[in-house]
């Protein structure tokens, strides 16, 4: 799937937002500046949580409320193999639902999605979706 700005990276997000459930755990991944942010601001807005949705990068852990709590990681800053129940992410995924930017800096096994952005060219992005069935549309 490509988008070619940042309002359509964002407008994508919403989608994949609309259809999260408690105990979903995504994993966005791409280099710095791919969109892992503004997909972020999509996911949040789309699950009720409104949109001023910033990189956690200084505070790591970000919450927002909306139909379902959303937490949002951002690892950027982390060194070696991250165990986020350490931040309460497992009671976080009763109730909630956990989007991590950098989740290659936290233990696998948490994941049930995956987005990867990757960088063609100015806005316009390659973005790969690895979603459970009915996240975000046809999964």
């Amino acid at each position: 799937m490509r988008t070619r700005s940042a309002a359509e990276t964002r407008a994508l997000g919403r989608t994949i937002g609309a259809g999260l459930e408690a105990g979903d755990c995504l994993a966005l991944r791409g280099e710095l500046g791919a969109g892992k942010t503004v997909i972020a601001q999509g996911i949040v807005a789309g699950a009720g949580g409104g949109e001023d949705v910033r990189s956690p990068t200084f505070l790591l852990h970000a919450i927002y409320g909306g139909r379902i709590p959303v937490h949002h990681l951002d690892l950027y800053r982390l060194g070696a193999e991250f165990d986020l129940r350490s931040l309460g992410m497992d009671e976080a995924l009763v109730e909630g639902a956990v989007i991590v930017e950098w989740p290659e800096r936290a233990q696998i096994g948490w994941f049930n999605g995956e987005i990867r952005l990757e960088i063609n060219s100015g806005t316009d992005r390659e973005i790969h979706l690895q979603l459970r069935s009915g996240l975000g549309g046809d999964g």
